[in-house]
């Protein structure tokens, strides 16, 4: 995210997004946000404390992923925007490790639908970004989790949840390894965080890895460990961009070649349930930030 004086990436990316949809037509951008802790999936923007959510197989339209009960919200504009991610930044899973003050202990997943609709074609559009914030992965006896896991129930709870996310990441090595070798066969079922990342991966989609990596001395292992697997990341190859035409449902939610879109401004409200069905013509995007290291 960056500081307000220098923002990162994300912001950066939704301010770009934002800039573009004034240049003309009309405009619905629906959000979503959701942390995978200890292979739970919590709704961060869910009224009330965030409650373990069900990742099922959904329709293709949707990636083959759907979780139940998500939360979608639609958001009018940027600043609006900015107070729902701070509201699920703060909801968020952080503890203290011997590395990290504010260490993330699970990953989030950040999910925007873009529908625009042209009044000069009359037809409409709809795209996906997701903004993926990795945890990193940890040396359990560097994090301070080993040594005094006994007896220490946040030591022990440090400890499982530096496992969990190893595990996970490994997951997604896995998935980028399959991906690159062009297997017939990815097991995007190994975690939920692979699941969830099913759509940002499929054929026709485009990511993006930023990798932030340590300079000290110290931590050289942990940092050719996250060199090399950015280097075997950058060479998949997900495919060439595909225009993908959903069948009309009918639903509201649905925007069709003859239903334009209302361009209606409105506060931030939540539809529980399927997200947005993708237009006629849709595309997905990613872009994955791990804070720390990534596992070799």
């Amino acid at each position: 995210m960056g500081p307000p004086e220098d923002p990162g990436i994300a912001p950066r990316a939704l301010q770009s997004l934002f800039r573009e949809m004034r240049t003309g037509g009309q405009h619905r951008v629906t959000l979503s946000m959701v942390e995978i802790y200890n292979e739970a999936v919590r709704d961060l923007l869910a009224p009330g404390p965030p409650e373990r959510l069900a990742v099922r197989q959904g329709p293709a339209s949707q990636g083959g992923i759907q979780v139940a009960g998500l939360t979608y919200w639609d958001v009018p504009n940027l600043e609006t925007l900015h107070q729902m991610l701070s509201l699920g930044r703060s909801n968020r899973a952080t503890a203290a490790t011997a590395m990290n003050q504010h260490s993330s202990r699970s990953h989030a997943l950040v999910t925007l639908t873009l529908r625009a609709a042209s009044p000069l074609r009359g037809s409409g559009t709809a795209g996906t970004l997701h903004l993926v914030d990795l945890a990193g992965s940890e040396r359990a006896w560097k994090a301070g989790a080993v040594c005094s896991a006994r007896g220490d129930p946040d030591s022990a709870q440090r400890l499982r949840e530096a496992r969990t996310i190893n595990r996970s990441l490994l997951a997604l090595g896995g998935v980028m390894a399959a991906l690159r070798a062009r297997r017939p066969h990815v097991p995007f079922r190994d975690s939920q965080l692979t699941r969830l990342l099913q759509p940002a991966l499929g054929p026709g989609a485009t990511a993006v890895l930023l990798l932030q990596i340590s300079t000290r001395p110290e931590d050289l292992g942990e940092t050719v460990c996250s060199l090399k697997f950015a280097e075997r990341v950058g060479q998949v190859e997900l495919g060439p961009a595909q225009r993908r035409r959903a069948p009309r449902s009918g639903t509201p939610s649905s925007l069709s070649t003859d239903t334009p879109l209302t361009g209606t401004p409105c506060t931030p409200t939540p539809s529980p349930g399927s997200p947005p069905s993708p237009g006629p013509d849709s595309g997905s995007s990613s872009a994955l930030a791990p804070p720390e290291d990534l596992p070799s």
